[in-house]
This record gives structure tokens, sequence and C-alpha cells, in this order.
């Protein structure tokens, strides 16, 4: 299932990866929450839907709200071009990215119409279809060297195993590094459910329990998630240098988010005690964990991360997070908070139960005995 086809060259094996194709599909289901969030009150109309697209002009806007709507699109008509250029001319490609990316604007902007805490914008989807345009441009002009068939490609081809399955692992790794976005859990800390259940067996806090419950979140879940690279690696190979990578741009996600949406405005308010204690414990962990038989690599990732997420659940809450981001919350960013908590919460799960699909399906080869992913 997972033998590469004889004489395939990068270029070919991309055209057949169907990974810009899910990560589409996520990103839709992610602007799709976001802009409808929080999907109540719905009301009837007695003007049509799309009356928004002859208003005129709207009388309050700012420059960043231009931008952030470009931004947000931007990837939507990159990812889609990139699908449609593994079937399609570059033409057709870029047409379809920037249609489809349009085609989501408006049907969401319409959507809005029907929920008063939104308001449908002509400039929004405006700003929108530039983005998604934006982003079929770059896809046809650069995506072909730098995406399709370059470094990235090859580094892809070379350490993990091909195939879809593979493929909607790496989406899920994707979501990880979103999911930093969300503020109130500590780094690398998912699955918050206190939100929806209300329990009553909450440990009490205490400087000294916070600092280790937010170390040991912060090891399981970084383990968690190289036994989870390690578990998509070709038989053999080494994940050192993508896991520190993936790391990396998770920490300057992190830092970015702390800098940008707390009123404290510091990028190094994820460095905490407990932090600095957890990812070398998370480290040694995973190393440790790293030399387990190959087929029991998928269950211990999924062990981890639902045994941190229980953590995150029975810890008390943070006063100091929980005060930083009251005004963010009530801001303009409502809806982006929606979708980071949304994901935040869903993620553990939804990757423990890939890696259970995984585990059951019996797609990993095994490795020599006594050999080490981590190495």
């Amino acid at each position: 299932m997972h033998t590469p086809i004889s004489g395939a060259t990068p270029r070919s094996f991309s055209r057949r990866s169907r990974l810009a194709k899910y990560l589409a599909a996520a990103y839709t289901l992610l602007v799709g929450y976001a802009s409808l969030y929080p999907f109540s009150p719905w009301r009837g109309l007695a003007d049509s839907p799309f009356a928004f697209l002859s208003d005129d002009w709207p009388r309050y806007y700012t420059a960043t709200d231009v931008a952030l709507n470009v931004f947000g699109y931007l990837p939507l008509g990159l990812l889609v071009a990139l699908s449609a250029m593994a079937s399609t001319s570059v033409r057709w490609a870029a047409l379809l990215g920037a249609l489809v990316g349009s085609l989501v604007s408006l049907t969401l902007e319409t959507l809005q119409s029907f929920l008063p805490p939104r308001v449908p914008s002509n400039l929004d989807l405006l700003s929108n279809c530039l983005g998604a345009l934006a982003g079929a441009l770059i896809a046809v002009t650069a995506g072909e060297r730098w995406l399709l068939s370059g470094q990235l490609q090859r580094l892809r081809s070379r350490i993990f195993l091909p195939g879809a399955w593979t493929d909607a692992g790496f989406v899920i790794l994707v979501l990880w590094l979103f999911t930093q976005l969300y503020p109130s859990v500590w780094l690398f800390g998912n699955g918050d459910l206190r939100f929806l259940v209300r329990s009553g067996h909450n440990f009490d806090y205490s400087p000294g329990s916070y600092r280790f419950i937010e170390a040991a979140v912060t090891a399981l879940n970084l383990a968690a998630v190289a036994l989870f690279m390690s578990s998509l690696a070709r038989p053999g190979r080494r994940v050192a240098t993508p896991l520190l990578l993936l790391v990396t741009a998770a920490l300057l996600i992190k830092s970015a988010g702390a800098l940008t949406l707390f009123k404290a405005g510091d990028a190094s308010l994820w460095l905490t005690a407990g932090a600095m204690l957890g990812v070398p414990a998370g480290v040694v962990l995973s190393v440790v964990l790293g030399r387990l038989p190959r087929r029991l690599l998928p269950p211990a990732a999924a062990v981890c991360m639902l045994s941190g997420a229980v953590l995150v659940n029975l810890a008390p809450e943070n006063p100091y997070i929980a005060a930083s981001i009251q005004m963010w919350q009530r801001a303009h960013f409502l809806s982006f908070n929606g979708t980071t908590r949304l994901v935040s919460s869903l993620w553990p799960f939804l990757a423990a139960g890939y890696l259970s699909w995984w585990t059951w399906q019996g797609v990993n080869t095994p490795l020599p005995a006594g050999s080490s992913v981590l190495k």
C-alpha cells in the first residue's frame, strides 16, 4: 500500500498526493465556522439575503479589516488551485482557485444575513475574492516549483510513507499548529472541555501543583506529537529534523499569538516554569517511548494525548490567562477565538481516532527490534 511506483519522480508523486485537497477541505470548514460563529439566533428576512451586494460602501472599516479578509482567503485560493493542478492546466487551476474562493465567500456572506450578530458586507466579499485570486496566482506561478515538486515534497517522499492516509495525518498535524493560537490552555495543551462539562473534581489551585500539572500537560502532548509523526515515517527513517521544524513552528505561532492576542502583549508569555520543565521532560518521554515496537507507536501517541487532555480538564483555571484574554474574546476576534477553541477542544480526540484507525488497519511496517525513530 505504501510502496512507491518504480521510477516515480517527486513531481509525479506530488501529482497523486491528496494533501492539498485535504488541506483545502479543512480550511474551508474552518473559514465557514469562523464566518458563522456563534450560529445563533437565526432569523427570517423581509428583504433578499443578497441585498448587501447593492448596499452602499460600509461606513466604518479599517485597513486592518480589509487585510484580514484578503489574507484569510489567500490560503483557500492557493490550496484549491494546487489541488486542481493535479488534473488540469495551470490556467484552469487558477480560475478554479479564484472561483471556488469567491463562491465560498458569497455563500457565507449570504448566510450571515440570517444571523443578527453578523453583518454581511460587499467590501468583505470583494476582499475575500481578491485574497482567493492572489492565492490562486501564487499557486500557479510558484506552487509547482516550491510546493508540488520542490525540496519540501522531496523531503516528504523520502522520510514519510506515501498514500492518502499519510496525507490525512499531515492535515491533523497542521491543525495542531492552528491550536497553538488558542490562548486559554497551556503550551501544547488541547482537549479543554470545561466550557461544556463542569466537574466538581478539579485540582485545587496552588503554585506548586499548577506548575507540575502544566509540565505534565506539555510533556505528554510533546511526546504525543513526536510519536504521531514517527508513526507516519518510513521504517528506519529519522524524524528528528521535521519534528524540530514542526515544534519550532508551533512555538513561533504561540509567540505570535501571545504578542497580538493578549493585553500584555508579551511574546514569551507561554515560557513559564511549567513549560520549561515540560519541554525537556517531553523530549525524554518521546525518546523512551520511541523505542517501542513500531506497531505500538500510534497507540502510545493516543494514550499520551488523551492523558494530557484529561489533565487539562482536571486542572484549575488560570486566573491570569482568563483576565488577559477577556477583552480579546469580546472584541471583533470573537469568531476567530471560537474557531480556535473548537479545534483545540476536539483535536486530541480527532488525532486519537485517526491513530486508532491507523493501528487497526495495520498500515505500519515494524521497525527492526530495538531501533529508535528519534535518533
